[in-house]
């Protein structure tokens, strides 16, 4: 069997080829920022949000709503806190607080949000 060609690492900006993921160096810093940020449980995604989570793609029809509003149908992947549980933890399970979102808007609503 053939072995895939090396691409380069999954850091922006990194030259570095490899055959899967993140280089060496970036693979190490890519862990450390997992423990830093502790696990998705730690971090109020819980069952309780899994719960949650469901009912927002249900109610949104499985489609993002940022992109409705521009006019595009897209499908969504990602649950979103319209105010962060940062701000806001006491909405952390209010269905009103969510937003059904593709991956685009979600990564950019958070980059916007994230210091």
């Amino acid at each position: 069997m053939a072995e895939r060609a090396k691409r380069p690492c999954n850091k922006p900006g990194c030259p570095e080829l490899v055959s899967s993921g993140y280089c060496a160096v970036h693979q190490d810093a890519t862990k450390a920022h997992d423990r830093w940020r502790g696990s998705a449980t730690t971090r109020g995604y819980d069952h309780a949000w899994s719960k949650v989570r469901r009912l927002a793609l249900k109610r949104d029809s499985y489609l993002c709503q940022h992109c409705l509003l521009a006019g595009r149908v897209t499908p969504a992947l990602d649950v979103d806190h319209i105010r962060p549980i940062t701000s806001a933890p006491q909405l952390r399970l209010d269905l009103s607080n969510t937003q059904s979102l593709c991956r685009a808007c979600h990564a950019l609503k958070t980059a916007k949000e994230t210091p």
